[in-house]
């Protein structure tokens, strides 16, 4: 019996220190920047982020500090030392590395897509026929880089801070469409993001042929992380239930 029980726990060590040695800002706490702290819906991806994100933290024991941003240029906030992780669906442009902090592998893809009011369904197709018209965007987001690249002459880019702002503008009349994005699981497979009082038009690659893929971004001084995240993205499909 005595043997028996050396080797299990002999084995329980083994298991143990199979994971990566976890080391945050503070111990046993997993600072992470999002950019809201109540997530709109089961469709806001940030609410999905943050279930994933969660699941991971309880595989490891660390406790959550939430911490919200605004999105633009909080891939830098690991860098900085700031947090220890950023779950702001980032996108992992070249642009937005950062030092002190690394892109973790991808959880995801977007496509980039307008939406527009399900009355005017049937009068838009693709950007160009916004001509006149008034497009909104959330500064620093790709979906910005995206109209400003495609739109033509005559599109009124409108620019907001955040998420909210863009869409009180448009419940308000103010805006003929938002950028928004479609959102894919790594194996191709479509993230239902919306109910059927959202249309969305215009649906293409940021990048012809190229995917849009999403990141964390790790602090490389909390040592163990990247690996874990890594480990964890492999094995987890997102979103989890």
């Amino acid at each position: 019996m005595r043997q028996f029980v050396s080797a299990a726990l002999a084995l329980a060590v083994v298991a143990c220190g199979e994971g990566p040695n976890i080391t945050t800002l503070a111990p046993g706490v997993l600072a992470v920047a999002v950019t809201t702290g109540t997530p709109s819906g089961p469709y806001d991806s940030q609410l999905w982020i943050r279930r994933y994100v969660e699941r991971f933290a309880a595989e490891h024991a660390l406790t959550i500090r939430w911490v919200v941003v605004p999105f633009h240029e909080s891939w830098t906030r690991a860098g900085a030392g700031e947090v220890d992780l950023v779950a702001t669906n980032v996108a992992s442009f070249p642009d937005r590395v950062s030092p002190g902090g690394t892109f973790s592998a991808p959880f995801l893809y977007e496509r980039r897509a307008l939406r527009i009011r399900p009355v005017d369904a049937g009068q838009y197709d693709h950007i160009d026929d916004f001509v006149g018209k008034r497009v909104g965007v959330v500064r620093g987001m790709a979906a910005e880089r995206d109209v400003r690249r495609r739109a033509p002459a005559g599109v009124e880019v409108v620019t907001t801070a955040t998420f909210p702002e863009l869409y009180a503008a448009f419940d308000a009349g103010g805006l003929d469409a938002i950028a928004e994005a479609e959102y894919y699981a790594l194996d191709g497979s479509v993230i239902p993001s919306h109910g059927p009082e959202v249309v969305l038009v215009d649906l293409h690659d940021l990048t012809p042929g190229q995917r849009e893929e999403s990141v964390f971004v790790v602090r490389d001084a909390s040592t163990g992380l990247l690996e874990a995240i890594d480990a964890f993205i492999a094995r987890e499909r997102f979103p989890v239930p």
